[in-house]
């Protein structure tokens, strides 16, 4: 098991927080999953080249995308997935592909993309090892994976521990075992994943399908 915590399925839940999602999220990431979140940026931005095919699977209000975007990458070879169709309709601003379908049942070709992202968003969904199968799956040789998510470390202090309790009463997550995960994308065809440091209940990860990705010039 990736989590020792189940859940259901949560679409509906973020279909109703959808207006309120930013200012939810934003809070998370002051109190507990800043440094993971930075993180998973400052890969994007490193892996990343003009000619990559981008994925930002749970994509949410899109807020990754804008940022890329405003700094310089193109949007032309990007695309958005959310299961929940409120959050998506709040990336309407945003000028790329944009999909309403499930972590689990990714509608994409094997090998589609160079660049996969998946942040705060593999914790939410019933099953996280098919849908960790499927990002695997669609990222081409010498692409990589992205993961940002809820991990079950330990708490710095009274805010952590406040921001998990309410994750888990909201029914809006659970907290993944990092070293489980690890193991978990090593057993797909070619991939080597490491963690990047960060403190906290978050944690980020890359993984690397069998090549480098040249460092981003955009």
């Amino acid at each position: 098991m990736l989590a020792e915590t189940p859940v259901s399925d949560a679409v509906d839940l973020y279909d109703k927080l959808a207006p309120h999602y930013d200012k939810l999220h934003h809070r998370w990431l002051r109190h507990a999953g800043g440094e993971a979140q930075a993180a998973l940026e400052g890969l994007v931005r490193a892996l990343a080249t003009p000619n990559s095919k981008f994925l930002d699977a749970g994509c949410g209000t899109g807020n990754l995308a804008r940022a890329l975007i405003a700094e310089g990458m193109p949007p032309n070879l990007m695309t958005l997935l959310d299961p929940s169709a409120a959050m998506l309709a709040r990336c309407a601003d945003i000028p790329v592909p944009k999909v309403n379908g499930r972590l689990e049942s990714l509608p994409f070709e094997d090998g589609t993309f160079d660049l996969v992202t998946c942040a705060w968003a593999l914790e939410t969904v019933p099953d996280p090892y098919l849908a960790l199968t499927e990002l695997c799956r669609v990222v081409r040789v010498g692409g990589a994976l992205c993961l940002a998510f809820c991990a079950d470390e330990p708490a710095r202090g009274l805010a952590d521990s406040l921001m998990r309790q309410a994750l888990l009463f909201r029914g809006t997550g659970r907290f993944m075992s990092r070293p489980r995960l690890m193991q978990a994308i090593e057993r797909f065809d070619g991939f080597e994943v490491r963690a990047i440091p960060s403190h906290g209940p978050a944690s980020t990860l890359l993984a690397r399908r069998s090549g480098a990705v040249t460092r981003a010039s955009w």
